[in-house]
């Protein structure tokens, strides 16, 4: 299987895996979260519907209460003879509207004195199995008859008639409540059209219901035993609506909590609503849902294919280029225009391993050098010194010998001077073939530069050179080896001496940069060539007539046993720039001393 179809594969497989679960969670979140809502809404539907219910019996109620007390309805006691009280019926139910179907007043055996429907005067009042007794102030008692029992939609309400002038009752006050008023109410409820209102009483028949259900069905046969009813609180829950010739339906269920004084009847309002039409949102975004898995599947699919070609292809790339250094073939990974990050880092890890592959095979040839200058110092040192000592002893004593003319004088001179030169020669290999360990303490650099350039001023002066420096940084206090750190100073300030052409300058700066303590010599002689500088600190590499080449590569192990760097570039005069790089974190200890 090749990059390109794994990663395909991959891609393809974490997109339709993350798209399908984001669409399940959301789809069912969506549908937990809808759902709830509608519960909740059915639910205040409910209690709403319930309390207006309960503030509309309270009102006629109350009405009873107060119409009892009038002093018209003393007439009872002359049987209405005037038709006074009739007439205040009649009036009274136009008054109300469609309230009551009939208001009438009756003597203590039934017989009906005066009503607001003049036909039925005389007549006996319909017997009523039973009563519900509602309570009021004053132990005025309203008598209702059970809803489940009315005939025509026309509920009777009874209560006493006192007597003014004596004890007891005279007679009865009755009014039939018309029920489509509460019905209405229900109505009003679902008047969104896919939901439906029930009022229960407490063995669960059903006293009322929307006019959707009152269509299909004859409410009064019904009782819904098996549905739960809210005792306190309103709840929700689904329930199979076969009863009703419905489907599965969710239910808010809310309880009478009564008005004011008026405590209920114990009634329950039940508003449902199918469960079809409630999540039909829901069927409508999964049809939604899908839709898009399929628009992000073929955008996925295409964002992948293109994602495994700008990967696989910069792969592909840098194993050519691996071949070809291996061949000996040394260039740049052809990857243009990538930008994938770690593909940009893959590119440039292989360009950094190349060129520490090249460093490494560089300090190996360096170090192969080192090994032959150690070889060659060792030999000289026991060959060469010897021999160079008694030739400077024979020379010194030829010089004390008397009558010697000046020519013989000027041979021995250059006797001395050139077993002088070859005994630098000898040092210095000896020193880069194995340098004295550093003895580290506290020193402050600055007075290290400044004792260098002391020393040197005259020289400079000599040749009419500016030597002076520029030392700010503030951090100049290190562990180091004060006379290997001078000799380095001694050998680069030397060396743009002898670079340095009359009228020129050199400056030894020091500054901190970004957590390092920079020591720069620079000066404005005629530079080093950047072909130069890769190879300026090779042992035998010198661009002075007569150098030997030893003089920086021993500045660069002192500067490396110091734990630093040291570079070459180009200064802001065209010149040569060397650059020390201390890490103040090295400093930490002496800043302390």
């Amino acid at each position: 299987m090749t990059i390109r179809n794994a990663l395909l594969r991959a891609f393809l497989g974490l997109s339709l895996g993350a798209i399908v679960l984001m669409a399940a969670l959301a789809f069912f979140e969506f549908r937990r979260t809808l759902e709830t809502e509608i519960a909740d809404n059915l639910r205040f539907s409910a209690s709403t519907v319930l309390q207006r219910i309960d503030t509309f019996l309270f009102s006629q109620l109350e009405n009873l209460r107060v119409w009892r007390s009038l002093e018209i309805m003393q007439d009872i006691r002359v049987n209405d003879v005037d038709k006074r009280l009739a007439n205040f019926l009649s009036d009274l139910r136009i008054g109300q509207g469609s309230l009551f179907e009939s208001l009438f007043c009756t003597d203590s055996q039934g017989r009906i004195i005066a009503a607001s429907d003049a036909g039925i005067t005389g007549s006996i009042t319909p017997a009523v199995d039973q009563w519900h007794r509602v309570s009021g102030p004053g132990k005025v008692d309203v008598l209702i008859e059970p809803v489940h029992q009315h005939q025509d939609n026309a509920v009777l309400l009874r209560t006493t008639i006192p007597d003014a002038f004596g004890d007891g009752n005279l007679g009865y006050l009755y009014a039939q409540l018309n029920w489509n008023e509460a019905l209405g109410l229900l109505d009003h409820a679902v008047q969104d059209g896919t939901r439906s209102a029930l009022l229960l009483d407490s063995d669960g028949r059903i006293l009322g219901a929307s006019q959707d259900i009152r269509d299909r069905l004859d409410t009064r046969t019904l009782q819904l035993t098996d549905w739960p009813s809210a005792d306190t609180e309103s709840l929700s829950y689904t329930h199979a609506g076969d009863a009703l010739g419905l489907a599965t339906v969710l239910v808010g269920s809310a309880a009478s909590s009564g008005y004011q004084h008026f405590t209920g009847l114990g009634w329950h309002a039940l508003i449902l609503e199918p469960t079809q039409a409630a999540f039909q949102p829901i069927w409508r975004l999964l049809w939604t849902l899908l839709a898009l898995l399929l628009v992000m599947l073929s955008v996925a699919a295409w964002i992948s294919w293109r994602l495994t070609q700008r990967i696989a292809a910069p792969i592909v790339a840098l194993t050519h280029f691996t071949r070809n250094v291996r061949a000996g073939q040394r260039s740049r990974p052809s990857t243009p225009g990538t930008t994938i990050a770690e593909v940009s880092e893959l590119d440039q890890a292989f360009v950094d391993m190349i060129d520490a592959l090249e460093k490494s095979r560089e300090q190996i040839v360096r170090a192969g050098k080192l090994a032959v200058v150690g070889e060659m110092a060792a030999i000289m040192a026991h060959e060469v010194r010897t021999p160079l000592g008694i030739l400077r002893t024979s020379a010194e004593l030829l010089e004390q010998q008397p009558g010697l003319g000046e020519r013989e004088r000027e041979l021995t001179g250059f006797i001395t001077s050139e077993t002088e030169r070859l005994n630098r020669l000898v040092t210095l290999l000896l020193e880069c073939a194995r340098p004295r360990p550093p003895h580290f303490a506290a020193h402050d650099l600055h007075d290290i530069i400044n004792n260098v350039t002391s020393l040197l001023k005259s020289k400079a002066d000599n040749k009419g050179i500016n030597l002076h420096t520029e030392l700010n940084a503030e951090h100049s206090v290190r562990s180091c080896d004060r006379e290997q750190l001078t000799q380095v100073f001694l050998n680069l300030i030397i060396n743009a001496l002898d670079f340095v052409p009359t009228g020129g300058q050199i400056v030894v700066k020091t500054q901190d940069e970004a957590g390092e303590l920079l020591v720069s010599v620079m000066d404005d002689g005629p530079g080093i060539a950047a072909e130069s500088r890769p190879r300026i600190f090779d042992p035998f590499f010198s661009r002075r007539e007569g150098g030997i080449g030893l003089g920086l590569t021993i500045v660069q192990q002192i500067v490396q046993v110091h734990q630093a760097q040291i570079s070459v570039t180009e200064s802001p005069w065209k010149g040569a720039r060397f650059d020390i790089r201390f890490t103040l974190r090295e400093l930490t200890d002496s800043d302390g001393s």
